[in-house]
């Protein structure tokens, strides 16, 4: 269970029974070069590129918040979240 108190709860404003669905990160326009987990702020790219790891794939709404793996696996239940096939 997740404590209350987790660093990564930050307000964010995620509905119950959102709809995600997996994909490999795409800038969401041209220019962009890339975007944060909502929750833990890991960078997500097209590239893993030299230096600290990022993420190259995810889970992403429709109004493309992107959210890490574990990040996911941690908040699935607490927000209940369900997953596009």
């Amino acid at each position: 269970m997740i404590d209350q108190d987790d660093w990564r709860l930050q307000g964010q404003t995620f509905s119950n029974d959102e709809l995600l669905r997996f994909e490999r990160y795409v800038p969401p326009r041209p220019g962009s070069e890339h975007d944060h987990c909502e929750f833990c702020w890991t960078p997500f790219r097209t590239v893993q590129p030299e230096g600290p790891p990022v993420a190259t794939e995810g889970f992403t709404t429709g109004d493309q918040r992107w959210i890490c793996e574990p990040c996911y696996e941690d908040f699935k239940v607490v927000f209940d979240w369900r997953l596009m096939s």
